[in-house]
């Protein structure tokens, strides 16, 4: 159990795209997704990973995965020639359904106190 009292949480850390695979063959619907994928990526076979050209496929994969009566998800994307929009944009077109939603940047404070970009990061549910 966490110290948010949440129970049944599960942490993945795998391939997306085949874990979203296998879990749709199966059946399998999630109240929650949390996404942070890398903007580039090789698998342990040398398969390569790109943002640009895979993450339509993810989200559209994912929204399949989703419990549709009530939900939240979580997208963070670590590509900085995006602006948070496109996080948004890119959810909502295959979440159609979200009721609260929100886009921001991400950022770190350095020890000169500036903040430098790190992505971007969109956040929404369709909760009851």
């Amino acid at each position: 159990m966490l110290l948010s009292n949440q129970k049944d949480i599960r942490w993945v850390l795998d391939d997306a795209l085949g874990f979203v695979k296998r879990e749709i063959r199966r059946g399998k619907k999630y109240q929650g997704i949390i996404l942070d994928p890398p903007a580039y990526g090789r698998g342990p076979d040398g398969e390569k990973w790109t943002l640009e050209s895979q993450i339509n496929e993810l989200i559209q994969l994912c929204s399949e995965l989703i419990d549709h009566k009530s939900y939240f998800w979580v997208l963070n994307m670590y590509s900085l020639g995006h602006s948070p929009i496109v996080a948004q944009n890119l959810s909502q077109s295959f979440l159609k359904d979200l009721n609260f939603t929100q886009a921001s940047e991400m950022g770190f404070i350095d020890i000169s106190n500036k903040i430098l970009p790190l992505g971007m990061v969109f956040r929404g549910h369709n909760l009851i």
